[in-house]
């Protein structure tokens, strides 16, 4: 069974990356399994989510042994329908640092929440996916293959939260809405066999890169 360690600490990306290969001969750890002590940041310099993916992939590798594959996974939002100004693309924090001088949930969903207020209640939006894999072979530093992938979701950010407490780190979740069967459900709502079925795109990018690493 193949040991991948998934290049974030937050827990509710690991349970969900877990949940769609359930089935499957893989096994997954999250960064606090492996590493000890405070390793940092890695710089995000690239200009797309799959070079950012890339930039973490090869960061977190120098901190784990040779027997494991570092996965990571970087996105893009893209806010139909609002001003230039408005949509944070690769820089969904940014925004919220500018007006409250710190990040946190509590402050992402107060800015975003004004923000869905503002175009009169909600902004339909898309996910753009860049995902990395990063092993060693025999003694070179890394082996990296990359992929994309555009979330076919239909969702959107609304005026209202739903169960923050629910998603510590994925902020995003309390005020999404996804499409189901033609209705609007709150994505903290979601039953585990929905939220895996609606990833169908992540799934079909990260089972990609893993299929070529065997």
């Amino acid at each position: 069974m193949k040991k991948i360690v998934i290049g974030t600490t937050n827990n509710n990306k690991v349970k969900r990356i877990r949940d769609m290969f359930k089935k499957e001969k893989y096994e997954f750890l999250s960064l606090e399994d492996v590493i000890k002590g405070d390793i940092g940041e890695p710089d995000e310099t690239a200009g797309c989510p799959i070079g950012i993916a890339m930039d973490k992939a090869s960061f977190y590798l120098d901190f784990i042994g040779d027997d494991y594959i570092v996965l990571t996974q970087d996105d893009t939002i893209n806010f139909s329908g609002v001003k230039e100004e408005d949509n944070p693309g690769m820089h969904i924090k940014e925004p919220v640092v500018k007006k409250y001088g710190k990040f946190t949930d509590e402050n992402a969903v107060k800015y975003y929440t004004d923000l869905a207020s503002k175009y009169g209640g909600s902004i339909p939006m898309t996910f753009n996916y860049g995902h990395a894999v990063a092993t060693r072979s025999n003694k070179d530093r890394t082996v990296i293959k990359i992929v994309g992938a555009t979330s076919k979701l239909e969702s959107r950010i609304v005026n209202k939260v739903n169960k923050l407490e629910k998603v510590p780190g994925y902020f995003l979740a309390a005020i999404m809405e996804v499409k189901v069967n033609g209705k609007w459900v709150s994505y903290t709502d979601l039953d585990n066999d929905t939220l895996i079925e609606l990833d169908n795109d992540l799934y079909n990018s990260i089972s990609l890169l893993l299929k070529n690493i065997d």
